[in-house]
């Protein structure tokens, strides 16, 4: 399928675009005032616009050995969206999730395991396999590809696919001088935010008596500011037995209750600044050498407030209980509650925390190509260093005169259904019943350096037999990462008793959600705990009942920390075939071999029954061997009419947090915490078609089906297990390996300009498509069929559009059915579930001279928000999480 996403994506930026690559590279100046009719039935002479690049994209998917959908940029600086997760969100197959306003995670045809490449080459961020997607803006892109299936010469990684960002080189560019650049200022219905965004580009492509010579560096800056209200339930399970003396004897044990509700507002901002700077030297018709580097960061601040109580305490006492219907003659689930306070007081109050992120990623690359006139070789070197480090203050308060709190937790709140919460008999507006409880602090440190280098050559074998070429190659990388966490706890008192917010002595806000109903609360201000923390830490340190307070930072020394050293190498070795039985066929096959060992350090920590601490050393080493092949095939029925087929193998390697050798014994509950060094990689087989017709300028219609055979997909979970520390069977939690699976769908796709229309409609395009998982099965232990997490049943995309030389517009459509969110093993029929999303976007361009554009763009005009529940069968809801609408306006240029 010509990717729908290139049309959607195009007609949001200007009508104006530089000509196509070979334009470019022969030092044409091409406008959209200059292109003609004729000019789009040649794309060797000028592309431009819409048209331009929705055309790359179709000869990208058309060319391609695999199956491959693209997203390609109008012009420097325009890709369609803000960034990577966003601009693919309405590829045929894909689906996202969305965070803090902006795309964040991915899926490729149900499957959330992908593996990331920056220029074909392996990126990561922090311990992770892959990189962070959205950390990198769209001003840098010049497009990105979504493999669907893989070749032997791509770095294996990732069963669901890779998505692959290709950065802008000079050489691309026109001859001589090139500067562009685009502010845009986003502004959200939410919390009245407004977000900047700023990008300039400066590359010079000139000739030399050593050769042609490029320079180019491509700055970007971002700062995304956020405002989401929510209210959400926690963990549902049975009460605990204490609670259960109030309910029947018929009903103790056997009641279903969230854990803990809560309702806030998360607010905050994401600086990203970004810089890819690039040397490239074309020494002769056959040498050329690339020199690179790129720098991607994002730095957050986060405020997360919350009114917070807890519901499965255990030492209250039940009452005015009502119940839902959950069709579970097992199980009865609450409604509603009032809770008193049996012992103690009730466990609620304010919860507010606040947050600093910081992740810094360096990539430096060397590119050296040289061709004969039947040989290529290809060599490159890549080095990346990242740094993630978090540190966030919580504080948490308790109510003076709680005895009593009544929770709804079917209730109608804020355009969707989640928990209500009645503090009863506690005023909220008089900062006096406030008391602070604890003053909690964490860190969180992560570092990765990473080197690879690899050789390719490729050699041709003939013209006119079966064998047309063949190449193979051999890659080595080495990573080194490490993870370290510390927290403490403080529970001051003066004179045995909590402190009076208003008696704290440092400032305190309220915060009022965007929930009708729903009353503002008082805490004290995170960013001035921040800023002031170094003198609080001096008062906790004289009262403080727990947690050592003396230095800067907690110690990073809990046992979830660890160290690894991963070392891989792999060589493969592919053909490419083509031959004639009535109808031409080519393709690919080959194999990748790959060797991949290492080690781990970590520590295991014993807590007896007085919970007194003992460490010891822990460490673990692996080697393992995975061969993946791979067989590619182009039939091509007409030159407009052609059928992929493809069967891979691929391979996801183990997150090293998974893998790591530590372990939390805890005597007390005889409860373990635990990595699992003996987890197995997990494999897939898949088994993909797509039938593909292309016509006219850039128009395409496809119909593609795959069926995908995954092995050992990773869950966590607690189980019963014997316990060798102590000598007895307790729960262990851990990652584990489920067993098989099963994913099965289609893909329908089809866009097209209607050029053969007269006049003004000409000017119009539509695109769309549909994808249908018929199945996405995991072998977890509940039992549940179409389980697989992060999977919707069903995406569709439509897009109308209008694109003529000086002016643009689109209406653009998004649909994902309701997909499951986590696995919850102790109770799986009430696993998470996010409700049915949409999305309706917008926008338009105008573009008065071909160097400046103008843009209005709006996204989520009907303001659908994000509602989940617990179980595939709604049993209870877990909350709703408000989405904004947003306004952008922008500006571009290009000199």
């Amino acid at each position: 399928m010509t990717s729908a996403m290139a049309i959607v994506v195009a007609v949001s930026s200007p009508a104006l675009a530089r000509a196509a690559d070979t334009a470019e590279a022969a030092g044409k100046d091409a406008t959209a005032e200059d292109a003609t009719a004729e000019d789009y039935d040649n794309a060797s002479i000028v592309v431009t616009g819409v048209r331009g690049s929705v055309e790359k994209a179709a000869e990208k998917k058309k060319k391609a050995a695999q199956i491959v959908d693209s997203v390609v940029a109008e012009d420097v600086g325009k890709l369609p969206d803000n960034n990577v997760p966003e601009a693919i969100a309405r590829v045929a197959g894909v689906q996202i999730s969305r965070e803090h306003g902006e795309g964040t995670d991915i899926s490729i045809r149900g499957m959330t395991d992908i593996s990331t490449t920056i220029n074909g080459y392996e990126a990561t961020t922090g311990v992770g396999r892959s990189m962070t997607m959205a950390d990198i803006p769209a001003e840098l892109i010049k497009a990105v590809d979504v493999y669907k299936t893989r070749t032997p010469d791509q770095v294996e990684g990732g069963i669901a696919g890779t998505v692959n960002v290709e950065l802008r080189r000079p050489l691309d560019l026109e001859q001589g001088l090139t500067v562009a650049g685009s502010f845009r200022e986003v502004f959200s219905s939410i919390g009245n935010t407004k977000s900047p965004y700023g990008s300039l580009l400066v590359a010079d492509r000139f000739d030399t008596a050593i050769g042609e010579m490029g320079f180019l560096i491509n700055a970007s800056y971002t700062k995304n500011h956020y405002n989401e209200t929510f209210a959400e339930s926690e963990t549902p399970g049975t009460f605990f037995s204490t609670d259960a003396e109030s309910l029947d004897a018929d009903t103790a044990g056997t009641t279903i209750a969230p854990y803990a509700v809560n309702y806030g507002v998360e607010q905050g901002r994401i600086k990203r600044p970004s810089i890819n700077a690039v040397w490239q030297w074309q020494a002769t018709p056959e040498l050329d050498f690339v020199v690179e580097g790129t720098y991607f960061s994002s730095h957050e601040k986060i405020a997360r407030d919350r009114l917070h109580l807890t519901v499965r305490n255990g030492n209250y006492d039940l009452s005015d209980l009502s119940y839902v219907d959950n069709g579970n003659s097992d199980y009865q689930t609450v409604g509603s509650v009032t809770e008193t306070a049996a012992s103690g007081s009730i466990v609620g109050g304010p919860q507010s925390y606040y947050e600093r992120n910081y992740s810094d990623n360096y990539n430096g690359n060397f590119e050296a190509h040289w061709h004969g006139d039947h040989t290529k070789i290809n060599f490159s070197t890549q080095y990346n260093k990242s740094r993630r480090e978090y540190y966030g203050i919580l504080t948490e308060y308790r109510f003076n005169s709680l005895d009593s709190a009544t929770v709804d937790f079917d209730c109608s709140i804020g355009g969707g259904v989640g928990p209500c919460v009645s503090f009863n008999g506690v005023d909220l507006s008089d900062p006096s019943q406030y008391s602070l409880y604890n003053v909690h602090d964490e860190r969180g440190l992560e570092h990765s350096k990473n080197f690879a280098s690899q050789v390719d050559v490729t050699q041709d074998l003939s013209d006119t037999g079966l064998l047309r070429t063949f190449q193979m190659g051999v890659r080595y990388s080495n990573r080194k990462i490490s993870y370290r966490y510390g927290y403490r706890d403080s529970y001051p008192e003066v004179d045995g008793e909590m402190v009076s917010l208003t008696d704290f002595g440092y400032p305190y806000e309220t915060t009022s959600p965007d929930l009708a109903g729903v009353s503002s609360w008082y805490h004290l201000t995170g960013s001035s705990l921040m800023r002031n923390f170094s003198s609080i830490r001096d008062w906790l340190q004289d009262n403080a009942t727990s947690g050592d307070w003396s230095t800067q930072y907690p110690s990073l020394n809990l046992g979830s920390g660890y160290a690894s050293h991963e070392q891989s190498f792999a060589a493969y070795g592919q053909f490419n075939y083509a031959f004639d039985i009535g109808v031409p066929i080519d393709g690919v096959f080959g194999a990748r071999v790959v060797n991949t060992w290492g080690n781990s350090s970590s520590a295991s920590y014993s807590y007896d029954d007085d919970w007194n601490e003992t460490i010891t050393n822990s460490s673990g080493k692996g080697n393992y061997l995975d061969i993946l092949p791979s067989f590619n095939a182009i039939v091509h029925f007409t030159p407009k009419l052609q059928l992929r087929l493809a069967w891979t193998k691929n391979v996801s390697r183990l997150d090293f947090y998974a893998l790591s050798s530590y372990r939390i014994v805890q005597s007390a509950n005889s409860i373990v915490y635990a990595g699992n060094p003996d987890l197995k990689a997990y494999t897939e087989n898949s088994y993909d078609a797509s039938l593909e017709y292309y016509f006219g300028k850039a128009g395409s219609l496809s119909f593609a089906a795959y069926l995908k055979k995954p092995k050992g997909y990773i869950y966590y979970s607690g189980e019963t297990e014997y316990i060798p520390e102590l000598g007895d069977y307790g729960t262990v939690y851990t990652n584990r390996n489920a067993g098989g699976g099963t994913f099965q769908g289609f893909e329908l796709a089809g866009q097209t300009f209607f050029d053969f229309l007269p006049g003004i409609w000409s000017n119009f395009g539509v695109s769309g498509n549909l994808t249908w998982l018929r199945k996405g099965n995991i072998q977890y232990p509940d039992g549940e069929d179409d389980n697989a997490v992060g999977m919707s049943k069903l995406t569709y995309n439509a897009a109308l559009y209008y694109d003529d030389h000086r002016f643009s517009a689109r209406v653009a459509w998004n649909y994902r059915s309701r997909y499951r969110t986590a696995v919850f093993s102790d109770y799986p029929e009430y696993s998470p579930y996010m409700d049915a999303t949409s999305r309706l976007d917008a926008a338009i361009n105008y573009t008065p001279k071909e160097f400046v554009t103008f843009s209005l763009e709006a996204t989520n005009l009907l303001k659908d928000n994000a509602q989940m529940w617990w179980g595939k069968d709604r049993l209870l809801p877990y909350g709703v999480r408000l989405q904004a609408r947003t306004i952008q306006t922008g500006v571009r240029f290009r000199f």
